[in-house]
């Protein structure tokens, strides 16, 4: 974690949630904002400086959701994030234009049309974030993942990837399934900053449940002010694409009460 300026203060805050030594105003809500705004707020999470991810592709999953990584301190950025999500977007809006298999086959991922739901996400998880050569990197894959996770974990076949898709396109909408995405990357991002100072001051089952307040906090906020925003059409390979992603994240962001 970096040091000095709005870090200390946000430290002090983060270990007297944890601890509950603090007043009743630091909460989730609160412990977030000034996450955000320490990182620089929109402009901070746009940059992209994510060093090289530690060894077992950063960080690995506790009770609670995420562990910090265990190197490479706290570079922000979200460059790596918002391409992951554009590419999503996009895909997301031709398979619901023209179907799972054609969306494949545009992307010359014909290899995995009528494979099984595993070879399919598997591909889709290598296509849309990379490997994971850098914290950045590493954290946008793992998001994703859990967005696989969640709309797809009950698909087997080519045919349930499709209908899952689908499903969640009109649940959450191609917006909500983007902002979901941003959620799931504060939460690691901040996980990457204060889940081994808090193991310390804590142990792990009191760290981690408190992360799993600051985890629900997000996942509710993001599900009940962005399910369901439309978005316009696009050329998600041109800067409108771009443009819609951002716009996203800064909705998301919007949402913890910090607007630049």
């Amino acid at each position: 974690m970096p040091k000095g300026g709005s870090w200390t203060p946000l430290k002090n805050e983060a270990t007297d949630f944890v601890q509950g030594t603090g007043s009743a105003d630091i909460t989730p809500a609160s412990l977030l904002t000034n996450f955000i705004r320490a990182a620089g707020g929109l402009a901070g999470l746009m940059r992209g400086h994510g060093g090289a991810a530690p060894s077992g592709s950063g960080a690995t999953r506790t009770s609670a959701g995420t562990k910090g990584a265990t190197g490479g301190g706290a570079a922000f950025g979200t460059s790596a994030a918002v391409g992951t999500a554009r590419n999503l977007g996009g895909f997301l809006s031709s398979v619901a234009d023209v179907g799972l298999e054609r969306t494949l086959r545009d992307r010359g991922l014909e290899s995995v049309v009528g494979k099984s739901a595993s070879d399919v996400t598997d591909a889709l998880l290598d296509e849309f974030a990379g490997p994971a050569s850098t914290l950045d990197n590493a954290l946008a894959r793992e998001s994703l993942a859990e967005i696989r996770e969640e709309i797809l974990s009950d698909a087997t076949t080519f045919e349930d990837v499709e209908k899952e898709l689908n499903a969640a396109i009109d649940e959450l909408g191609i917006f909500g399934i983007l902002a979901s995405f941003f959620g799931h990357y504060i939460f690691k991002m901040f996980c990457r900053n204060f889940y081994e100072e808090w193991v310390k001051k804590v142990g792990e089952a009191k760290a981690g449940s408190s992360l799993k307040e600051i985890e629900e906090y997000i996942r509710s906020s993001v599900r009940t002010r962005l399910t369901g925003q439309k978005v316009t059409s696009a050329d998600w390979k041109k800067d409108e694409g771009k443009q819609i992603t951002e716009n996203v994240l800064k909705e998301t962001l919007e949402i913890f009460g910090v607007t630049g």
